[in-house]
């Protein structure tokens, strides 16, 4: 039985794109689906279509706090996780360091969007040859709740911080 309930998927699915909300559902028919089966060796394949939302969500958050302009949104260049990295946030460009200045709050969420980031993202996609980082069941359902809910938490700091943004 999925540790998500459908009210998480609901409530995330509000500040979501049409085109990521139907990623977000793909995830919600495979969890589905794959109920109660117990021989897969990897379950990352269920998390990989809502990390793909997730990086579509976050540059769409950062047009709307106006930390990326359009260009940079369009372009096939920009890495939100290089510029979302805590480690290089006094670098020339940094995501993180600029919404640790949109408003209260703003660094503790840069702080849950890169955790986010990493677990539900990085560690999904990425190869690691001494450890592939495959998760079981549950840890994918973890690795679904924490994207689900940083989006849920950008959201609602979008919300509350639109007067800040409308000043800049």
């Amino acid at each position: 039985m999925s540790q998500l309930s459908p009210e998480i998927f609901l409530e995330a699915k509000k500040y979501l794109s049409p085109e990521a909300d139907r990623l977000v559902s793909d995830v919600q028919i495979v969890l589905e689906d794959l109920e109660g089966h117990t021989d897969i060796s990897d379950y990352s394949f269920i998390v990989a279509p809502l990390s793909k939302a997730y990086e579509g969500y976050l540059k769409s958050f950062f047009l709307k706090l106006r930390i990326i302009d359009q260009y940079t949104y369009d372009s096939d260049r920009f890495r939100v996780g290089k510029t979302l990295n805590p480690s290089l946030r006094y670098k020339r460009f940094s995501v993180f360091q600029r919404l640790a200045e949109v408003g209260e709050g703003g660094e503790e969420l840069a702080e849950i969007l890169w955790s986010a980031w990493k677990h539900g993202r990085n560690e999904i996609f990425h190869f690691f040859p001494n450890d592939l980082k495959n998760i079981d069941r549950n840890n994918a359902e973890e690795r679904i709740s924490l994207l689900l809910n940083a989006i849920i938490k950008s959201g609602e700091f979008l919300k509350t911080n639109q007067e800040n943004i409308d000043l800049l």
